[in-house]
Formats: C-alpha cells, structure tokens, sequence
C-alpha cells in the first residue's frame, strides 16, 4: 500500500528550522554596530549560506536521488540546530560564518525534500499544494520575527542564539521523527519521455524572473529595508504617545513578510492555480511601485511597515508563480534537478540581493532599493516570453 509523501511533517521541520535565520534577518542589520560588525560585513553574513547553496543545491538533489529522503530530513534538523548555537559569539567571525555555511547545506536539503514532498502527489492544484506547504514554513519565520526583538532586548545576542538552536531542535525533531521513513516514489517515464533540460530557453526565463525576485525580497529589501529604519528611526519611532527602539520597527517590517508567509500564501497558490499571467503581472506592478515609495519618501513608522506589508505580499505571490509554472515543466524523475535549479538560481539572486544592499547601504538605503525596484520591473517582459504560447 502506497503510503503519502510526509509533505506536513517535513515543511514543519522546515518552519523548526528556521528560527535561527530569521533571527538573523530581523535584528543583525540594527544591532551590527554594538556587536562590532561593520555594514558591508553584515551583507557577507546575510548572504553567505546563500552563495554556498549554489554548491549546495545540486548535491542535494543527487543526494534524494541516492538516499532515503525521511533520513535526509533528520540529518539536516539536527545540523540546523548546531548552526543556529554557531551564531552565538560574533566576536568568534570564523565559528559565525561556519556556521552560515552549514545552515546554506541543511536548507538545501530542507527547502528541496519539502518541496518534493509537496508535489509527489500533486496531480491537480499544485498551487494550492505549494501555497499551502509556504503558509506552514511562514509559521517557523513568523515565530523568528516575533522571537528575535524580545529575545533580544532581554538575553542579548549570545542567549538569544542558544534558544533559539534549543527551540528548534526541540521543535524540529518530532516532525522530522514522523517523516523519517518516507522513500520518494517515482513513476517510470514513459517510452520516449525527453528529460527536462534545465537550459532550455523558457525556463532559464523563468530562473532569472526568480534569481530577481529573490534578490529583491530575501536580499535588498530585507537589508536595505533595515538599514532604511535605522536611517528614519535611528534614535527611535514615535508611535502615538510613546517612542519605541528602531528594533522593533524592524521587526515589525519583516513581521508583515512572516505573516503574510502564513496568511497569504494559500491564496496566492489558488490564484495562481487559477491565472498564474494574472497574479504574475498584478503583483509585480504593485510591488515594485511600493519599493519605489519605502526608498522615496520619509515615512512614519506604521505607513512604512504596512508599505512594505504591501510589496512582501505581492512579492510571495509572484514568487509562487513562478514555482507553480516551473513545477508544471518537470516529471517525478527529473524534479529534484528542475527544482534544484530553480533553487540554485533563487539563491543567487538572494545571496546577491543581501550583499548588495549591504554595500549600497553605505551610499544610502534608499539607492539601494531604488535599485531593486528597476531590476522587478525587468521581470513583466521575462514572465511573457517564459509564457506565451
């Protein structure tokens, strides 16, 4: 009897996994200069598991396609928590950028098995299927977003870290435990099936329109995002009544991604089940304009977090676009290739996109940006050539 693919348990060790690297995300940029890191030292940090998972994607496709996929999963929840301990002393550069490194190899191997997971089964409404799987991963970005001011604020930077590689492998091992004996099933192609090639013209449109997207919303925003509210609220927000720490405006700006990651995701994939064209276009074009308004304008703390509330959202739905449309072009045996290098392609655009921000943030956030709001708007005539026809 043919047993499901695990695709709760394994985005739920995803989401356990990632506690540790959105803590990074939501409070590094503000808090560099008292832990002695420099700017541009902060773009290497935020992007550097990224660039190591243009190595380590590949390896991880051949390693589901050699080994028991439910083992792969608990191998890679225990690492995550040894990375997650690795950030605690920055002072310690070598053991912090170790330990990037290491996270770039466990979520290759986490994002990659989720995701087949998700589509092993999916003969109708993979949108739907993979909005659902990212609404569950949201959970585990929310929860860092949350976690890392107060973590913050009350334990430091060291404590902070430990807890949160406790939380996760305390949180990851369970579900992890439940997907450990799951074995990818493969349908055998059918006589004279050609293999996916990952350089065919269509997709490669399509890996650069994500190598852009995930440049913009995991890199420059992310950073230059943060280093704009250290820029506007450096000595403090006035909300009301009260002035709150530029931290938590931080947070709250990427706390409105983590939501929507929770929230959003779901609709976007039955949006783009139903008009993948539409949700692309639509998207983008509200999107980019709401980057071009966070560079542009001084804002108050809150017009700012829900603006940019408004380009995250947007953002995760053209981001599912993409995937769905990717997924369509693929088979069961040349998936972990096709979404390996979809993958590779996104977190390059990711782990330049930090760099970049961090480097134009010396200039300026708002350069920075502006920057990323121009190379989305290259992505509507891409989107049409990958599509038509």
């Amino acid at each position: 009897m043919h047993r499901e693919a695990p695709a709760i348990s394994t985005a739920l060790v995803v989401a356990a996994s990632l506690l540790g690297d959105t803590l990074l995300y939501t409070v590094l940029p503000v808090t560099a200069a008292s832990l002695g890191i420099s700017r541009p030292m902060v773009g290497v940090i935020l992007s550097l598991n990224r660039w190591v998972r243009l190595l380590t994607n590949p390896l991880a496709a051949r390693l589901y396609e050699r080994f028991p996929a439910g083992a792969l999963i608990v191998v890679a929840i225990v690492l995550s928590a040894v990375t997650t301990a690795m950030y605690a002393l920055p002072a310690a550069l070598a053991v912090f950028l170790l330990g990037r490194l290491l996270w770039g190899f466990c979520f290759s191997l986490l994002r990659l098995g989720s995701f087949l997971a998700t589509l092993e089964d999916a003969a109708t409404h993979a949108g739907r299927r993979i909005g659902n799987t990212r609404s569950i991963w949201g959970v585990g970005y929310f929860a860092g977003a949350a976690f890392a001011p107060f973590a913050i604020e009350s334990l430091g930077w060291t404590g902070a870290c430990l807890l949160a590689a406790a939380l996760t492998l305390v949180a990851g091992i369970g579900p992890a435990y439940v997907a450990s004996t799951w074995r990818r099933r493969i349908r055998v192609p059918e006589e004279g099936h050609v293999p996916a090639s990952v350089w065919e013209p269509r997709l490669l449109a399509l890996f650069v329109i994500a190598t852009v997207q995930l440049g913009l919303y995991a890199g420059i925003l992310v950073a230059a995002g943060g280093f704009r509210v250290d820029e506007l609220f450096h000595d403090g927000a006035p909300i009301f009544s009260s002035v709150v720490p530029a931290t938590f405006v931080a947070a709250a700006f990427l706390l409105t991604q983590r939501v929507a990651q929770v929230v959003w995701t779901p609709i976007a994939g039955r949006w783009s089940d139903h008009s993948a064209n539409w949700a692309f276009a639509i998207s983008t074009v509200v999107s980019l304009t709401s980057v071009a308004l966070l560079a542009s304008l001084e804002l108050d703390p809150i017009l700012f977090v829900v603006i940019g509330a408004c380009a995250f959202v947007n953002g995760l739905t053209t981001t599912i676009a993409v995937e769905l449309v990717v997924s369509r072009r693929s088979r069961d045996h040349d998936r972990p290739r096709v979404l390996a290098a979809l993958h590779t392609w996104q977190d390059a655009g990711a782990a330049g996109g930090a760099l970049l921000g961090g480097v134009l943030a010396v200039i300026g956030a708002a350069p920075a940006l502006l920057v990323g709001a121009a190379m989305l708007g290259l992505t509507l005539p891409l989107w049409w050539a990958a599509t038509r026809g």
